[in-house]
Formats: C-alpha cells, structure tokens, sequence
C-alpha cells in the first residue's frame, strides 16, 4: 500500500468524527462481545432460564460481518468526496491513471477489513472449525464485502447524505445469514439470496466437503456482484 495515501486518508478521517467511529466499530464490536454478551447471557439464564451462549459463534460471525462493511463505508465516502473535488477526473489524465487509482482505493480498505476481521477473531476465540486455511481464506472472503459497499456507493451514491441511505439499503444483505439463523428449514434458505448466507454456512460448517462448497458459491457471488458495480461505476466516471 501506498504510504502517503494512507497518511492522506488519515488526515481525512480526523476531519470527520463520523469516519472515526466507522473506523473504531472493530474495537466497539470486540467490546460488546466481550463483556456486554457475558452480562446479556447470565441475565437471560437467570430470568428466563434459557442459555444463549451456544449461539456466541453465532453472534461474533454476525458483528464481523459489520467490520468489512463499515471500513467499506468509510472509504466509500472517502471516494464521493474525492469525486465531488475532482480528484479522480484528475488522476485519470496523469501515469497513474484511473486503473491506479482504483488498485489504491480498493486495495487498502480489503486490507484492512483483513487484519480487522482476523484480530476480531483470534481475540474473541472464535474459528472454522475444520482449520485455519479455512479461517484465513473465508476472512479474505468477507473482507471483499468492503469492496461491494465502496463500489456500491461509488455507483449510486451522488452525496454522503444519499450515501447514507444506500449504506442502509445494502445492510438487507445482513438478512441472509440472520434468517438461516433464525428461521427452520426450509425457511431459512429464504437468505439464500445473499452471499453472506453461503459464507456464514461455510464458517459454522463442521465437514470440509461443505466448507468448500459454501465457499464456492459465496465466491463466485461476489465475483458477480463486484464486476457488475465495478462496471457500474467506471461507465459513471466516464
């Protein structure tokens, strides 16, 4: 990654608190995890007599879904206000060109939501229980959900106020892996829409044969999904 880009993104962020709190929500999430769940699931045992810490995997897959989303979000508005000044009408004329610009763009917030997404799991404990290649390859998996929200903003979004309720629409993908969760079957194949349902089912699969078949799906879905934004938003900036 570029060094000065990341100390202009810096910059940028301590200008807007709302950017900052998008860029701490990994920590937040850890935290609620971490010590709101005990305290939710001891009160819920003693009141309702019901145990919900089985459903701990479930919940820390769910709030890491949210890292890659909000760093995508970040620097999806990061784009608008790049694109509102000129910035990318102007590097488009220069060696570095839009194609430069967009490795750049796309790159550091995929990175990011990587290490964010792996720390989130080593320190609340939770893995793929069928090893770590599969741990680490489902995290870069997810991490690609930063480049649907960014190119989804990029596409659609002409202001951080439309922006924001775009970020909202595109959080109906969240659906997937919360009906799977929460309705029977066959029901929960409703969330079969979203890519994240076939990742999720990939994270709490116990067979390796599954593991890699959800994987494929959800692969090939955000394949799909990112060259289509992807295509969207190069014929905007035309």
């Amino acid at each position: 990654m570029n060094r000065r880009a990341i100390t202009y993104d810096i910059k940028l962020l301590r200008g807007d608190p709302m950017l900052i709190l998008s860029m701490a929500v990994p920590f937040i999430l850890w935290a609620l995890m971490s010590f709101i769940f005990p305290l939710v699931a001891d009160f819920v045992s003693e009141t309702w007599l019901f145990d919900i810490y089985p459903w701990f995997r479930h919940a820390g897959f769910f709030f890491m879904l949210l890292i890659p989303m909000m760093t995508g979000m970040v620097y999806g508005f990061i784009l608008i206000d790049e694109r509102d000044g000129g910035i990318i009408t102007a590097i488009s004329v220069t060696p570095t060109g839009k194609t430069g610009y967009l490795k750049l763009r796309l790159g550091i917030p995929v990175v990011l939501s990587f290490l964010f997404v792996i720390l989130f799991q080593l320190l609340l404990g939770i893995q793929c229980d069928i090893g770590i290649i599969p741990m680490i390859l489902l995290s870069a998996l997810l991490s690609s959900q930063s480049l649907l929200m960014l190119l989804f903003l990029g596409a659609f979004a002409d202001n951080k106020v439309m922006g924001m309720a775009i970020a909202k629409g595109f959080s109906i993908l969240l659906m997937g892996p919360l009906l799977d969760f929460i309705l029977p079957p066959p029901l929960n194949w409703l969330g079969a829409f979203s890519p994240m349902f076939w990742a999720e089912r990939g994270f709490m699969s116990e067979s390796p044969g599954f593991f890699w078949l959800y994987f494929l799906i959800s692969l090939a879905m955000h394949i799909l999904i990112i060259s289509i934004l992807l295509r969207r938003f190069l014929r905007r900036d035309d």
